[in-house]
């Protein structure tokens, strides 16, 4: 792999982390 598609997965699975960490902190605020 070049360095050009190492970085863009490393921020599209940020991306993707930040999101699920995101839904799953709106719903537990939500249930409270």
């Amino acid at each position: 792999m070049t360095a050009t598609a190492i970085t863009y997965f490393a921020i599209g699975a940020i991306v993707l982390w930040g999101g699920l960490i995101t839904t799953l902190v709106i719903s537990i605020k939500n249930e409270k």
